[in-house]
């Protein structure tokens, strides 16, 4: 037993060391605030990395036990201990060193703790995923450190086998209390807490700065929190009415019913969803935003742009899921509800007005189950990458893992348009801003940027901007059509971005929210524009856009709201005044996000980046986001059919 606990502790302190030194690189990584307390991050890191290890380490723990009894059954089991133990533990090394690179880029890339988004690996293109880790990261490199430590460890396990222990000379009774003690300890150790199981998926959070909260998990541990909650969204339990209209009653009606339009009907709307289109990376900088934007620059001065905006998510799915399907479950398009036709959907509320819905996409659109969900709801026509490589062919030499250059697709689009004898919605996913950040436009950008500028990227910034840039001026390109053809008295436009660009670091002493921040942009022709009010820093997000295209487009029509509101008439309802991400919220009083207990001032009323001005929060705010999320999902439950009385 001794020669077990031994290795337990020695095993448990080296992992521990490599997970303390992986936190350190991150925390180098990161702009941390004046007098914060680093400290914890390594403090509750030891105590996430005592209860994963414990874990990890059970199988031996009980082996320990068993030895006691081996003298009974006349047994030795010493050399097979011995070979088991060394395979066990060589796995778990290398499964160690692995991780702790896993969780350093993961966070380069999302901002966050390793988390359900990790099963874009199986779900989304795989092989185009693989493609991008094998070309992006020092794989190789990895492989080979992981192997040096995992060979470094059998090493050590030898080592511990062969260390001869005195035989114990104490009585029976001590050797019992000191087991007993033992279990406790371990009981303890498996728990975190002597009285409860502490450090759970729900109570990780001990700082209100949101970066010392992600690092401070351990990767492994945080790998099963993921695993929990991708096996959880594929169970929909049932809700019941009480507790709908119980929401409905604390939070905003379901539904909404757009107001009088003279135009019903006769308008083509043209949604657009663009990849990782941020606003961080402009700055609120005049030089960057006119180099980074290109064409649509001059659209964003003359246009309607909300700057003060969230996304729902941090994944193209997940907001896609709860823009057009007002759902908060991620795997939604490849459930056991792949072929129900949902109500309520954009689509089905557009179909039923009358309009052709055509959902057009740079990639494949085998992804995520997609065209299969798509052609479930109604959508007349879904256009991807195999067919615009048909129609364009000198879209294929642009082929990266992901899909072609964004330009052919809006050629698509326009002709559409340029054709269309009926109403028409085009929903499109542009796709030209995802790595491998391979599309770019003819002409190199001109990048004059200094190193905090530089600091700011995770990856190969030019590579990454030069993308951003090309694809924003692509929609420009579209726009700059469009406002010369014989439909642009006739076409709304709105576009906004899926989340922000994932490789772009932001500070979390002052961009909280304005990190997540992406625009949202509408081109409205004049003989359209009727009663409009526009505030351009009014805050909204998502859930509003298309409660201010139903609006512009429909008439008297009921629609599924979710707290959406049509952000270009008057404020009616404060409760509608805020925006929604699925990490932070905020209103006209500050900034909520779900890593703190209290409130943040904003620095002005034209920005979505925060003060150091904190204020505590009432039972109402403190409580909004969760109750939120509630209602999206018992909303979902309900036009599923899975609603009880």
């Amino acid at each position: 037993m001794r020669k077990i606990l031994t290795q337990i502790l020695i095993f448990t302190a080296l992992y521990m060391m490599v997970f303390a030194i992986m936190r350190a690189v991150m925390l180098s990584s990161i702009i941390v605030p004046n007098n914060s307390n680093w400290g914890g991050v390594f403090l509750y890191g030891l105590g996430h990395d005592i209860r994963t290890f414990s874990a990890i380490f059970l199988p031996l723990f009980l082996c320990g036990f068993l030895s006691y009894f081996s003298g009974f059954i006349k047994l030795n089991l010493s050399k097979a201990y011995q070979i088991l133990s060394s395979i066990y533990l060589a796995i778990i090394s290398f499964i160690v060193a692995i991780f702790a690179f896993i969780n350093f880029y993961y966070y380069q890339i999302y901002q966050n703790k390793i988390d359900i988004f990790i099963f874009g690996l199986k779900d989304d293109d795989t092989t185009a995923l693989l493609s991008i880790i094998w070309s992006d990261y020092p794989v190789i490199l990895i492989l080979i450190i992981a192997l040096i430590f995992t060979i470094f460890c059998v090493w050590i396990n030898a080592k511990i086998l062969k260390i001869k222990f005195k035989k114990t000379n104490q009585p029976l009774w001590v050797l019992i209390i000191c087991n007993l003690i033992l279990l406790y300890a371990y009981s303890i150790a498996l728990r975190g807490h002597p009285t409860y199981n502490a450090l759970r998926a729900s109570t990780y959070q001990f700082s209100s700065f949101k970066p010392f909260n992600e690092i401070s998990t351990n990767p492994i541990m945080a790998l099963s929190w993921a695993i929990k909650e991708y096996k959880n969204q594929a169970h929909f339990p049932p809700v019941k009415m009480s507790r709908i209209k119980e929401l409905e009653e604390i939070l905003f009606p379901i539904f909404s019913t757009t107001s009088p339009n003279a135009n019903h009907a006769k308008t083509h709307i043209h949604f657009n969803l663009m990849e990782s289109f941020g606003l961080g990376l402009l700055q609120e900088d005049e030089r960057l935003e006119k180099e980074f934007l290109g064409s649509l620059y001059s659209h964003f001065q003359s246009d309607f742009v909300f700057r003060r905006f969230l996304p729902s998510t941090s994944g193209t799915i997940d907001s896609l899921n709860r823009i057009l399907f007002q759902s908060p479950i991620i795997n939604l398009t490849s459930s056991k509800f792949q072929k129900t036709n949902l109500p309520f959907t954009v689509i089905d509320t557009y179909k039923k007005a009358g309009y052709r819905v055509i959902f057009a996409y740079a990639g494949n659109a085998a992804w995520y189950n997609i065209n299969y969900f798509l052609k479930a709801q109604g959508v007349d026509e879904i256009i991807d990458e195999t067919i615009l490589i048909s129609q364009y062919p000198n879209a294929k030499s642009s082929k990266h893992p992901y899909g072609i250059k964004d330009e052919y697709m809006y050629n698509k689009i326009f002709e559409i348009f340029n054709n269309a004898t009926t109403p028409t919605i085009v929903i499109s996913l542009g796709i030209s801003n995802h790595p491998p950040y391979l599309h770019k436009g003819q002409n190199e950008l001109n990048l004059d940027l200094n190193n905090s500028e530089i600091n700011r990227y995770a990856t190969d910034y030019k590579a990454l901007l030069n993308a951003y840039s090309y694809a924003n001026n692509s929609f420009g390109e579209y726009i700059n059509r469009v406002k010369n053809s014989k439909f642009k008295d006739n076409i709304i436009i709105a576009a906004t971005g899926d989340h922000p660009n994932r490789e772009y670091k932001f500070d979390y002493k002052t961009e909280i929210a304005f990190g997540h921040s992406v625009p949202f942009y509408l081109y409205i022709p004049r003989n359209l524009q009727h009663n409009i009010y526009y505030d351009k820093y009014r805050i909204g997000s998502h859930k509003d856009i298309f409660p201010t295209l139903y609006n512009l487009s429909l008439n008297k029509t009921k629609y599924l709201s979710m707290g959406g509101k049509n952000m270009l008439s008057k404020p009616s309802d404060d409760r509608l005044e805020f925006a929604m991400h699925i990490n932070v919220w905020a209103n006209k009083d500050g900034i909520y996000p779900n890593s703190s207990p209290n409130g943040y001032k904003f620095q002005n009323y034209t920005t979505l980046k925060n003060s150091d001005e904190v204020f505590n929060l009432s039972d109402d705010k403190a409580e909004f986001h969760k109750l939120y999320e509630e209602f999206s999902y018992s909303v979902l439950a309900l036009r599923l059919g899975l609603s009880v009385e």
